[in-house]
């Protein structure tokens, strides 16, 4: 794998997606503040009803074609026209399961068509994860980027003009639909023009790729129930608004999630490749992402943290207040859902993507477990925001859990003298500034008050750098070697032939 291309495709998709982040992230802080906890409720169990059940539709394609395709070009074209048309018809029968269910439990008639409408936005969503994975499987990320972009000022314009219309609940689904169907109209001529993707019927050869992406449909499915049959549990067994509380910080530490998608989306491709080419490398690139995402994560993490209720008065308002503890209990499941990524990323590479879904399954079966002990004793200790902090602190073990096995199955290979020094140097730095923080809070910078709790989250922020750079936990020599290497992506590389991994698959 060339290094510099995997920096220059990440740099790419990581710019588009600071641009989709920002939109979604203004949309995040609308949406709550215009619907209000009970309406935003019902689109946020809505959306992880519809998400819960067409996780199955996804069927573990696109990260097997990450791991497979990276190293065989044209395997995509012997499978793909069967397993969409597959795809086609179990939406059809989800959809039809979806309808009998929520029938079945009451749910009123807008939900109803809300979570459907949703479905079929799910459907499209799931079509142009697997066509991306083709794309980036075959390092051409340019028009994906564009898509991104694309997508989300489609999605993001199309939402503020029903909420500002006051349109009936069901049109919020309207501009996810007709984002996702022109991405997957450009999708599909991308990996048509760049991956000379074909649709053509071979049963044989779908039964193989299905048969193969087995564990990670597995897996795929066990991930959703921590990330969305949670929020249909907190919905039944509490209330709507219950679930518009959590949905709303949610949205809020969500946007710590920015490098998930970039490192799912590179990361496995460039450790297949060197899996099978050069263990030491295959090492190094582990190593070194599970430092870097330490380095990256922690200090928003630790910023959520401290300044919960700080912001969810500046984003989503007083109403919001409540459930800022629960903002507080998620802040740190981002860190250890990213080492999570990265270990599991690792682990799938080296052929163990079975010790990856039995870990997923582990936690699908804990989570609604704990959801349901956990969400009524907490409604009635806490009262508002009970049951989404019963949700949190149910993620948070999971995520624990989930972690702690992976990290443990790769066992030393994961941490070397480095990595364990800047993990222990960052605990410190993040010691110490939750110190100073408590210190300014009796100092006088109270957040109760806007003004002064900003304040306060500033005086952190340079305690954190000052700290983080005195004690050597992030190298500046290599964030400016990092730096050069990102402005000049641009510059044409030497004509020495094929990369690696394209003379592999020639």
């Amino acid at each position: 794998m060339d290094a510099h291309t995997t920096l220059r495709n990440a740099v790419k998709l990581g710019g588009s997606l600071m641009v989709t982040y920002g939109i979604a992230f203004a949309l995040q802080v609308l949406m709550p503040r215009i619907l209000g906890p009970t309406n935003y409720g019902q689109y946020n169990w809505a959306n992880g009803f519809s998400g819960a059940f067409f996780v199955l539709s996804a069927m573990g394609l696109d990260v097997y074609i990450r791991k497979e395709v990276a190293v065989r070009r044209e395997h995509a074209n012997e499978f793909f026209g069967g397993t969409l048309l597959l795809q086609v018809g179990l939406a059809l029968g989800l959809i039809g399961a979806m309808l009998w269910v929520m029938r079945a439990e009451g749910e009123p008639p807008e939900v109803q068509a809300l979570a459907l409408l949703l479905g079929t936005y799910q459907f499209f969503f799931r079509l142009n994860a697997i066509l991306a994975a083709v794309l980036h499987a075959h390092e051409k990320v340019d028009g994906l980027s564009v898509a991104h972009v694309v997508m989300k000022c489609l999605n993001g314009g199309g939402l503020v003009l029903v909420l500002v219309l006051g349109a009936p609940l069901p049109w919020l689904a309207a501009p996810f639909i007709g984002a996702e169907v022109v991405k997957a109209a450009f999708l599909f001529h991308l990996t048509r023009e760049h991956a000379g993707l074909k649709l053509r019927l071979d049963v044989r050869s779908t039964v193989t790729a299905l048969t193969a992406a087995l564990p990670f449909f597995i897996n795929e499915a066990a991930l959703a129930t921590n990330g969305r049959v949670d929020v249909s549990i907190l919905g039944l067994v509490g209330n709507k608004t219950e679930v518009g509380y959590y949905g709303a910080v949610w949205g809020i530490a969500g946007m710590t999630m920015l490098l998930s998608p970039i490192l799912s989306w590179v990361l496995l491709p460039m450790m297949s490749r060197a899996a099978a080419s050069s263990q030491e490398e295959f090492t190094r690139i582990l190593r070194r992402g599970l430092e870097g995402v330490v380095s990256v994560s922690m200090p928003v993490t630790l910023a959520l943290a401290l300044g919960a209720e700080t912001w969810v008065r500046l984003l989503i308002g007083e109403e919001y207040l409540p459930a800022a503890p629960v903002l507080r209990l998620l802040a740190p499941i981002f860190v250890l859902t990213y080492v999570a990524t990265v270990c599991g990323s690792w682990l799938m590479a080296a052929n163990r993507t079975w010790t990856v879904t039995r870990t997923s399954l582990l936690a699908a079966v804990l989570n609604p477990v704990l959801n349901l002990l956990l969400i009524p004793p907490f409604l009635r200790w806490l009262g508002p925001a009970g049951g989404a902090s019963a949700t949190a602190i149910t993620l948070a073990i999971c995520e624990v859990v989930v972690t702690v096995i992976l990290v443990s199955a790769i066992g030393s290979r994961a941490w070397d003298v480095r990595g364990l020094a800047v993990l222990g140097k960052t605990l410190g730095v993040c010691a110490a500034v939750t110190a100073v923080h408590l210190l300014l809070g009796r100092l006088g910078l109270d957040s109760r008050d806007l003004v002064r709790g900003l304040a306060r989250l500033v005086v952190d922020g340079l305690a954190y750098v000052s700290l983080i750079l005195l004690t050597g936990a992030v190298r500046k020599d290599e964030v400016l070697e990092l730096v050069r290497k990102v402005r000049d992506r641009r510059k044409p590389r030497a004509a020495s032939g094929p990369p690696p991994s394209e003379a592999r698959a020639a």
